[in-house]
């Protein structure tokens, strides 16, 4: 139920214009209801199973593409979102002794009408489990990284997250200007805070709790205007 072998079967499906969700490697309900539409297309059995008659014919018919109609559709579901930071539900997670920070994030994002929650348990797949039951539109998990300042979409399979990648871009953009003064760069990653959560996810890595203590006022304006401009027209029609 999870593994490559899953993620295999997602990037064929979707590669046929089946809907498996996120390339993550866990059989879940999309990728269940992709396979049955798949079968149902082909003239097989409607049970579910990607058994060898499954595999078999998934092999025959699939193709390679590069496009993932999952990575399709998140893309324009971004352009085409109508929700502001006011309407979103932001999730704030941590695996511990970042209380300070992430509940002065929670603050900042409150202050300008988002409903925001700070959660915080030691296993990062059990942080992807609770955010997913609080059912959040978007998830920042944040952390220490010694000696290393990064944002990090997900990114795996040969799948990466369109709107996790534009959120991540942005938030580097506004903790790099002048006013925060950080240096931070993008990459892809897989985590299960990342590749286990439902909802678009970022995770802001920071050298050390101390420098997040000096600089957590400077970049919680920073991911703040970066969720603002993301949720806003201007930088949807740009995509």
């Amino acid at each position: 139920m999870r593994g490559e072998d899953v993620a295999a079967l997602q990037t064929r499906l979707g590669s046929l214009g089946f809907d498996a969700g996120r390339v993550d490697g866990i059989f879940g309900p999309d990728t269940l209801r992709a396979l049955k539409d798949f079968q149902r297309n082909v003239g097989m059995p409607i049970d579910g199973i990607c058994g060898p008659t499954s595999v078999e014919e998934l092999l025959r018919v699939s193709r390679q593409s590069s496009t993932n109609i999952h990575s399709v559709k998140e893309l324009e579901a971004i352009r085409f979102q109508t929700r502001r930071l006011s309407e979103l539900s932001v999730a704030i997670t941590h695996q511990g002794f970042m209380d300070a920070p992430a509940e002065l994030l929670r603050t900042t994002l409150a202050f300008k009408g988002a409903h925001a929650q700070v959660i915080m348990h030691p296993d990062p797949s059990q942080l992807a489990t609770l955010s997913n039951a609080q059912h959040a539109d978007l998830c920042i998990h944040i952390e220490e990284q010694p000696e290393k300042q990064e944002i990090h979409f997900y990114q795996g399979f040969s799948y990466s997250s369109a709107s996790g990648k534009a959120l991540a871009r942005l938030i580097a953009k506004h903790m790099n200007a002048p006013d925060c003064g950080l240096q931070v760069v993008v990459t892809g990653l897989n985590v299960p805070v990342l590749r286990e959560t439902r909802m678009t996810a970022i995770t802001v890595s920071i050298q050390d709790a101390s420098f997040w203590v000096l600089h957590s006022p400077k970049t919680a304006v920073a991911i703040t205007k970066a969720i603002t401009e993301w949720t806003s027209s201007d930088f949807r029609h740009h995509l």
